[in-house]
């Protein structure tokens, strides 16, 4: 027999059925109308953009700079080169023009893998299409006729398969091949062998099974240049001067000043610090005729004051910053021996406590040895720029009350500013 529905109660009760929601237009309680909402119309859906690999190249030592101002500017941070310094690795949906304005990058290549084992396989159809379309990719950036010649910069470039893949290019390009490397205007296409690991289906397995050992396999990069000059050849650079620091660097001493208000750029050269600063109230002073008439063609406008007794007046400035004369092309090794710890005490003078000095040179035991306890050293940032190996110095001026200084201080890598 079928037992009789139980009756409501406390532990078997039925579910009371929800009310309706009120319909819109409906009236609600004290003679109100709910309102109708209006239709809204659909939004338009916009095309992705494809996503492209970028390597970022840019000044050995200066990776973590150019990082910060990536990720400021793009919001996601490029990964670091393992194997070669100065290489970031991002990958991009926008318009590739917008990486042309990074400031601390040298060259912007766009990249691509290529998984065949030799370098003719570049010349089939669906390899070299795609190596030809970022050439095309790249002159369309630029106005017409900036791009006069193509360079192959490969290993065995001068192999029948390079330069078969260089003349093809050049072909369907209608450019000529660059083999002197001296061209200005030439389209730069690197080609490299890689080691690619193989990568493997998971499976399962036991205790008594061998160990994996990873396998790799052959595959060939390819990495376009989307510009026909280094990046840091700045186009507010009317003249040239002997020893001017390169542009890049230029940027990264600015962004390490921080947001200090009152800056003096000693041995200020041609300009390029505080172009790269773009701070309307920033000083700078030379003595040199020649250099103050480069940096009046590149906009600034530098004072004939010697950096060793500079007319201000005591904790003038919140930032102190110099490219010091490497005794090269600039100056003698003796003529630093004195110049060097006459411009530390003057800049010493000038500087705020707990203000702060950048300092490139390429001098470091003399630098270093000129270091009083006035000074105290943040950071020290080595480099690799045009053959040279100079070094970034932060140093920040010790209150005399607080004591300390730079003897108690040690040398620190390179770390996000």
């Amino acid at each position: 027999m079928r037992s009789e529905p139980s009756k409501p109660g406390k532990r078997g009760a039925a579910r009371a059925t929800p009310k309706p929601a009120a319909k819109p237009g409906r009236p609600l309680k004290g003679g109100k109308i709910r309102p109708v909402p209006k239709p809204q119309p659909e939004a338009e859906k916009k095309p992705t953009a494809p996503a492209f690999d970028y390597v970022l190249e840019t000044i050995p030592g200066l990776e973590a700079i150019a990082t910060i101002e990536v990720k400021e500017r793009f919001t996601t941070p490029p990964k670091k080169d393992r194997n070669v310094p100065g290489l970031l690795h991002m990958t991009f949906t926008g318009k590739p023009e917008r990486l042309l304005a990074l400031r601390s990058v040298v060259a912007v290549f766009r990249r691509r893998v290529h998984a065949i084992p030799r370098p003719t396989g570049l010349l089939g159809h669906q390899y070299f299409s795609a190596i030809l379309a970022d050439c095309r990719a790249a002159i369309a950036l630029h106005p017409e006729g900036s791009f006069t010649s193509i360079r192959l910069a490969a290993a065995g470039r001068d192999s029948s398969a390079m330069s078969r893949i260089a003349s093809e290019l050049a072909k369907a390009l209608n450019l000529e091949v660059d083999v002197t490397g001296e061209e200005t205007q030439t389209l730069l296409v690197r080609l490299l062998p890689m080691q690619k690991k193989v990568e493997k289906p998971p499976r399962r397995r036991s205790r008594d099974d061998p160990p994996e050992v990873d396998e790799y396999m052959t595959v060939w990069e390819s990495m376009v240049s989307l510009s026909p000059r280094p990046l840091s050849t700045r186009s507010w650079r009317k003249a040239n001067y002997p020893g001017a620091v390169n542009a890049c660097v230029g940027y990264a001493m600015a962004k390490l000043l921080g947001n200090a208000e009152r800056v003096i750029n000693l041995c200020a050269g041609s300009g390029t610090i505080l172009v790269e600063r773009e701070q309307k109230s920033a000083l700078g002073c030379d003595t040199s005729k020649a250099a103050r008439e480069a940096a009046s063609a590149n906009g600034i406008e530098l004072a004939d004051w010697d950096a060793t007794a500079v007319p201000l007046e005591d904790g003038w400035a919140d930032a102190v910053v110099a490219d010091l004369p490497f005794g090269q092309r600039i100056g003698s090794h003796k003529d630093n021996v004195k110049l060097y710890p006459a411009l530390l005490t003057e800049a010493a003078r000038l500087l705020r406590p707990n203000g702060t000095a950048v300092f490139l040179t390429q001098e470091i035991r003399l630098f270093e040895e000129n270091l009083s306890q006035q000074w105290q050293i943040e950071r020290v940032i080595p480099l690799a720029v045009g053959g040279m190996h100079p070094k970034l110095y932060v140093i920040k001026r010790v209150n005399p009350r607080a004591g300390g200084g730079a003897k108690k201080q040690k040398t620190v890598r390179p770390k996000s500013p």
